[in-house]
């Protein structure tokens, strides 16, 4: 008996993934399921693609799956993940020794944006600015204070005060119903005759 047959998980066409998103492994068979497809189906379709023997490491970050491929004699190592694209797969290259899943979604991310390639040991931490003016810390209530203008006290005055008042105003006439109110204003108006 061929040793590597024995190895291999029995494939049960399909798969059924569960209902519950932290679950993922097949209902059926057991197998862990990556987006509802298994490790070894993932590795066929790059092997039906490239027309070459891949085989998988068993090193996974989040739904990525490191790959080695052999070509020109030597071993090439590098990440797959299922897409629904026509290959059935999405594939990214990296020389960081131990990627996370989160940068190497980035570093996709920045190949199909078509930026160009940041260095191996930063692994997509140094991608380009996307807007400059939201990279700007906002300037705090004091610093907006020490540069006090008039313009600025009436802006405080109606984004605080006002609605104080008015939350104060409808407090004072639940307290002291219309009767209170009209007394209140009485009072106020006998001060100023």
């Amino acid at each position: 008996m061929n040793s590597s047959a024995t190895t291999r998980v029995p494939l049960c066409p399909p798969h059924t993934a569960s209902k519950d998103p932290f679950v993922t492994s097949c209902t059926v068979c057991g197998v862990r399921l990556l987006d509802g497809v298994s490790i070894e189906q993932l590795v066929g379709r790059v092997e039906a693609l490239t027309m070459e023997p891949v085989q998988p490491t068993g090193r996974i970050r989040g739904t990525w799956v490191e790959i080695l491929e052999e070509g020109d004699g030597q071993l090439w190592a590098s990440w797959v993940r299922p897409a629904r694209n026509f290959a059935g797969y999405e594939h990214i290259d990296t020389t960081n020794p131990d990627p996370t899943g989160e940068q190497l979604s980035g570093l996709l991310l920045a190949e199909l944006a078509g930026f160009p390639q940041v260095s191996a040991d930063h692994c997509g931490s140094q991608s380009p600015e996307i807007g400059e003016a939201w990279s700007r810390r906002k300037p705090t209530r004091w610093d907006r204070f020490k540069r006090w203008s008039r313009a600025n006290a009436e802006r405080e005055f109606v984004t605080i005060a006002l609605p104080l008042v008015g939350i104060w105003s409808v407090a004072l006439f639940v307290v002291l119903g219309w009767d209170g109110v009209k007394g209140v204003c009485a009072a106020f108006g006998s001060l100023f005759s």
